[in-house]
């Protein structure tokens, strides 16, 4: 009888119900819908349909994903073509009918299992027939869907926003760096839908706290496996920046199996991969980067930080139980300080390119009653710990103290000098010898340290209760030997008690200020509509930029990144220049500009654009 009753064809609809749910710009083709909310089908058959009305009460569809699909685990659903739908489970509605045509509305659970799904048309118990696939997501526009979103705003920046940014570098020098998320890109949809098969789990698929620690995992798991391109030396492993700045290609290497290990320096990588594929599969997420956080400490509730004797730091070192290294091997414990764990944790705001300050949401304010009482219940709930050479970390008190201060200028010119200044305090009623050592090191984007540029020892004599300031002249020459790629210097303090061998510790980062890279362009344009971007920069600097190459991206904007070479900029001169490209993508948009040269690399800019759609006269 399904034979007789001969299906002609199954229009899935797809641009419509795609436009409807808000997965367009995944696809026109394919049929993309969220779960829990309605979207039409139409089915056309061979003949007039009033001659199977005995069978027509009989008929019921079928939707089945995942390698063994069973109605058990919720991977399988067969239900009517009816009057009346269940709007809390699998319906189908007949909302048109003629002789040859139904149009029929489904509606899925608003918890259901997201992924593609087949669908099929049984009659009168037979062999089901199969009418197409769909694919379906997690829908944050559905007040019963677990990922719901209340705020309109919120779903355009975490779900249909590709552009944004990653904030980099540290917690007093963060560095915006523009990122290309792609979710919507041609074939993102396949590979996070590839990634998420790898759990067999499929039942759970409906629960997006299982989906977002699975993809975590997974993507966690490919950091040493095959996610970036390996670069070719150390440094570069700790600190170079992928040139591309999106998602995409590193997904299409993994799928490939093309790429190589992500490197510890480049672990924020995977957060930007992991936002995309989440983004993609339905489940709002954004990008938060938290500096010095207490990870990993083993249930201490500190973060241990390491330096030399020569008041350089060491690399695996975090800020928060400041530990100096001596030469025979020993650790002695210079202070404890907590200001510096967990400070400006960074994100995108929702629909502006401007960094928001998230702190308060994941930690209460230094000092507070609420941080004391959450601190106080931990310590008695956690399992005796101690730090160190057995010293216990909530119970440390020196009983000989010396403080330090550092002043230092917000940044340093790239060739140029500058001040900084030590304070030095004395509060006891004895005289105290002192070992002042201070030292400067490179730090990358990511905060990673880079090298040893300068460092300086010297003995002081502090009288009882002396308050000594001293300043120094930081020159450029100081730090010749920093990588092109540095974007901070790290300045650190170290002061020595002579004769109780306790150090106090003062350390601060400092951007270094680079030429201003210029973008200019219209803040709207129109969809195939060609427009003009200018890109200019002065250099500022009193030595040549040479070897000079601009990069220019931009999804929706342009085909595919350019890059442009160019003369050498001499001193004092401005560098100017003018590319036309064509908007295919309405909505947002965002270019982005780097320059590397000679003297600095990822020297970079963005300007966003809203491109609409083309006028149509009447």
């Amino acid at each position: 009888m399904g034979q007789a009753l001969g299906i002609k064809s199954c229009d899935f609809q797809a641009a419509r119900n795609n436009e409807e749910h808000h997965t367009k710009d995944i696809s026109s083709r394919r049929l993309i819908v969220r779960r829990g909310q309605p979207f039409t089908i139409r089915l056309h058959f061979r003949a007039p349909v009033q001659a199977f009305m005995p069978v027509l009460k009989k008929v019921a569809l079928i939707t089945q994903t995942g390698e063994h699909p069973s109605k058990a685990n919720r991977t399988q659903a067969t239900f009517p073509i009816s009057r009346l739908g269940d709007r809390k489970w699998w319906s189908a509605v007949v909302e048109e009918r003629d002789a040859e045509c139904w149009t029929i509305s489904m509606t899925t659970p608003a918890d259901a299992i997201i992924g593609r799904y087949s669908l099929l048309l049984q009659v009168s118990g037979r062999k089901p027939c199969l009418l197409g696939q769909f694919t379906l997501l997690f829908n944050p526009w559905v007040r019963e869907d677990a990922v719901f979103l209340e705020n309109e705003a919120q779903r355009r920046e975490y779900l249909l926003n590709q552009n944004g940014f990653v904030y980099l570098g540290t917690a007093d020098c963060i560095q915006a760096e523009p990122w290309d998320f792609g979710q919507f890109e041609r074939d993102v949809l396949d590979i996070s839908l590839a990634l998420l098969s790898m759990d067999k789990q499929v039942e759970e698929w409906g629960n997006p706290v299982h989906v977002a620690c699975v993809l975590g995992a997974l993507l966690h798991a490919f950091k040493k496996k095959n996610v970036l391109p390996t670069p070719q030396t150390q440094d570069a492993q700790e600190g170079s920046l992928n040139k591309r700045r999106g998602s995409v290609p590193i997904l299409r290497q993994w799928l490939t199996g093309r790429g190589r290990p992500v490197y510890d320096g480049q672990a924020w990588v995977l957060a930007a991969v992991a936002c995309t594929v989440l983004r993609c599969l339905g489940i709002p997420a954004r990008v938060v980067t938290t500096f010095t956080s207490a990870q990993g400490t083993g249930g201490g509730l500190l973060v241990n930080e390491y330096y030399s004797e020569k008041g350089l730091q060491n690399r695996e070192g975090q800020r928060g139980r400041i530990w100096k290294c001596c030469e025979d091997g020993t650790l002695e414990l210079t202070n404890s300080n907590t200001k510096y764990v967990g400070n400006n944790i960074s994100t995108k705001g929702v629909g502006t390119d401007r960094c928001e300050d998230i702190t308060q949401n994941y930690k209460y304010p230094e000092g507070s009653l609420q941080e004391k009482e959450v601190l106080e219940r931990v310590q008695k709930e956690r399992p005796e710990h101690k730090g160190d050479n057995g010293i216990h970390p909530l119970s440390l008190e020196m009983s000989d103290p010396l403080y330090l201060f550092l002043e230092v200028p917000s940044f340093l010119p790239l060739r140029g000098d500058a001040q900084f200044s030590m304070t030095l305090f004395n509060p006891n009623d004895q005289e105290k010898e002192v070992q002042l050592t201070i030292g400067i090191q490179a730090l990358y984007y990511n905060g990673v340290l880079a090298a040893e540029l300068w460092r300086n020892n010297q003995q002081l004599t502090l009288s009882a209760n002396q308050v000594m300031r001293i300043t120094r002249s930081l020159s450029s020459s100081n730090f010749e030997r920093s990588p092109p790629e540095n974007s901070f210097l790290r300045l650190t303090a170290m002061a020595t008690h002579s004769e109780s061998s306790l150090s106090c510790f003062a350390q601060e980062d400092i951007a270094i200020g680079r030429p201003h890279l210029d973008i200019e362009m219209p803040e709207t344009a129109e969809q195939y509509q060609p427009l003009t971007a200018s890109v200019s920069i002065l250099n500022s600097l009193d030595v040549p930029m040479r070897d000079c190459v601009i990069y220019i991206l931009g999804r929706g904007l342009i085909h595919r990144e350019r890059s442009y070479r160019f003369g050498p900029v001499r001193p004092g001169n401005t560098f100017c220049t003018q590319f036309r490209l064509t908007p295919t993508k309405v909505g947002p948009q965002c270019l982005t500009v780097e320059m590397d040269c000679s003297v600095f690399q990822n020297l970079t800019n963005s300007r966003s654009v809203n491109v609409t759609a083309p006028y149509l006269a009447a």
